[in-house]
């Protein structure tokens, strides 16, 4: 029997607005999210996430930090577990540790070329620095400070600088140098919440190299000084540039650079810096995080004591990810923006105490193991939870009442479609489901085949059947859950039929006031 829909019919996207946890359910734009877990908004459709797969096993106890070395000849991975640290460049068991002896793993590094050659600089605040140098582990020789009181790292203007621990002072060495007499400066005189130094990044005003180029000092009360220059020891070689608040910042891996941009994870949301700065006021709607605001702000007051915040970009990806630990249960999420549309999404069954890349690929660090995240479509053998639902949307506008008669979301997938779709109205948050039909087609995969000879598009399953429904409200909204360790899945649009009710006959019969 053929199912003909009646009424009026409409069709939208998917959700590619993405996650949206700011604004009121009756206020949301129709491309937004009210709910995106382990699915990431693209710019035409909204897709299930890749899995991941063990990389290295065998690890002492959790990775807490990842750690990249990047050269012109060769790229390696380390892992910081149980005081000490291992490499896992390359997959399978892990072997004997490199660095042992530490007292604290939980690193902040920075690649850094000098006429010496490459190296991988990293430092904790507890132990000595370390570096590694391509073929092997050191611990530089320096003076001027203990090096065990110097943490967070970053390279300005051919220097290393660093934090002194519990101070409200920076230290720094000398030019293109990993060794030597480290210098501090006392940054106390230019702050007015006091507090201590926590993180210390550089970031620029024009995008590029040159005049414009700044270093920031971030305060655990949220006050930033910006100062621009080559020589700290040099009163005419470096200058405070401004002093400005933000919201208190999260951790000490709290900085993530996008492009020339300096971002800040703090109590109120992922905040650049330079827009913060421009606009002399912590004006928090200008974070990148403010559509999500809503989160946010659940997750700092749940778990911002915690261990394992954290901001990556993630280029082959197209996204840039802030980790977010759960210190109640041990579980993480992951906020995930994506860098061509700025929608945000939510990822959840990684349970990563940190993040780091190799060779452009992703991996996080777990319990004993480091994981290759973004690869193959299962995690680790166990199945992908998906759960998306749309915003609600006023068909026919809001002052009209509907009786919803049929529905069809576009799902596509490489093999019979492993969904089931919701349809909720009037804010409700149902449960019932139904499991759509499929049908497969078989032609040419994108980017593989010959174009103009084959059938377009692919090997995939995609949704061909209207489905009824028999709901009546003044507004709809679209669930779609997937449980899956075999197939990838898109969500393309939905179309909808519905009817115009008059005045507020719909209603009244809805509830059975007629």
């Amino acid at each position: 029997m053929v199912f003909n829909p009646t009424g009026e019919s409409t069709s939208q996207s998917a959700p590619i607005g993405g996650l949206n946890t700011r604004d009121a359910v009756d206020l949301m734009p129709q491309t937004d999210a009210i709910r995106l877990d382990n699915f990431f908004p693209g710019s035409t459709d909204v897709s299930l996430r890749k899995g991941y797969t063990n990389h290295v096993t065998g690890l002492p106890s959790t990775v807490q930090s990842l750690l990249t070395y990047q050269s012109p000849s060769a790229n390696k991975l380390f892992a910081a577990s149980n005081n000490a640290i291992y490499d896992v460049t390359s997959s399978g068991s892990v072997g004997s540790a490199v660095v042992t002896s530490l007292s604290n793993v939980q690193f902040q590094h920075v690649n850094f070329t000098t006429s010496g050659g490459s190296f991988l600089f990293i430092v904790n605040g507890a132990d000595a620095p370390r570096h590694y140098n391509g073929s092997a582990w050191a611990t530089p020789s320096l003076s001027g400070v203990t090096g065990s009181t110097i943490n967070n790292v970053t390279v300005f203007k051919e220097r290393l600088f660093f934090i002194v621990n519990d101070s409200l002072s920076f230290a720094y060495l000398p030019i293109n140098s990993v060794a030597g007499t480290v210098s501090t400066f006392a940054l106390g005189s230019v702050f007015n919440f006091g507090g201590k130094l926590v993180a210390v990044g550089s970031l620029t005003r024009d995008g590029g190299s040159g005049s414009d180029d700044y270093i920031a000092f971030i305060t655990s009360e949220g006050e930033v000084a910006v100062y621009q220059g080559t020589d700290p020891s040099s009163a005419t070689a470096w200058s405070l540039v401004g002093v400005f608040k933000i919201a208190r910042p999260i951790g000490k891996r709290c900085i993530v650079n996008v492009g020339p941009e300096l971002i800040v994870i703090t109590e109120s949301g992922f905040v650049p810096l330079t827009q913060m700065y421009a606009e002399n006021e912590a004006n928090y709607s200008k974070a990148i995080s403010d559509k999500i605001s809503g989160s946010i702000l659940t997750a700092v007051t749940n778990f911002k004591s915690t261990f394992g915040w954290e901001a990556l970009i993630y280029p082959k990806g197209q996204f840039g990810l802030f980790n977010v630990p759960n210190g109640v249960s041990g579980e993480f999420v992951q906020f995930v923006v994506n860098l061509s549309t700025g929608a945000w999404g939510r990822f959840t069954g990684q349970d990563a105490y940190c993040w780091g890349l190799l060779n452009g690929d992703l991996y996080f660090g777990g319990s004993t193991k480091v994981y290759k995240a973004d690869n193959g479509l299962s995690d680790a053998g166990t199945q992908i939870q998906g759960n998306a639902k749309t915003a609600f949307v006023y068909y026919g506008g809001r002052g009209t009442s509907k009786r919803f008669t049929a529905i069809r979301p576009i799902v596509s997938s490489d093999a019979d479609l492993p969904v089931s779709i919701g349809f909720d109205v009037d804010f409700n948050d149902g449960t019932s489901t139904y499991t759509p039909s499929s049908a497969t087609t078989t032609g040419a995969d994108w980017d593989t085949a010959t174009w103009d000879v084959a059938e377009w598009a692919g090997t995939i399953a995609s949704q061909l059947v209207w489905r009824s429904v028999a709901d009546i409200g003044w507004n709809a909204a679209i669930r779609i859950q997937t449980s899956t360790q075999a197939q990838s899945i898109k969500w393309h649009s939905v179309d909808i039929y519905y009817e115009k009710g008059v005045g507020l006959w719909c209603l009244q019969t809805k509830y059975g006031n007629c």
